[in-house]
């Protein structure tokens, strides 16, 4: 089934992976995929914010503050990073 996600979207974790943080790197079990994928710090961000309650836009706005992306389109690129967090069952749209 293809989903679709838009700024607008709020977005939230599913129970296909297991994350914590070791040694400040956050890291996913991805159930089924038997492999850890650690998170550079952008992307463990996005990660830790997508709890049910942020907006893919409202994420975008946080790593604005906190990081510096000049030369990037960061609506976008977080939006792009959320899409394929979604395609792979890590993450998906939260109900209106």
């Amino acid at each position: 089934m293809l989903v679709s996600v838009t700024l607008a979207d709020r977005v939230q974790k599913t129970m296909k992976a297991a994350w914590q943080e070791l040694d400040g790197e956050t890291v996913l079990l991805v159930a089924g995929e038997e492999k850890l994928l650690g998170l550079n710090p952008v992307a463990a961000r996005i990660w830790q914010l997508a709890d049910g309650f942020n907006s893919v836009a409202a994420i975008a706005q946080v790593l604005d503050a906190e990081f510096d992306a000049r030369g990037s389109d960061l609506p976008q690129d977080t939006l792009a990073f959320v899409k394929e967090l979604v395609g792979r069952g890590l993450l998906e749209p939260c109900p209106p």
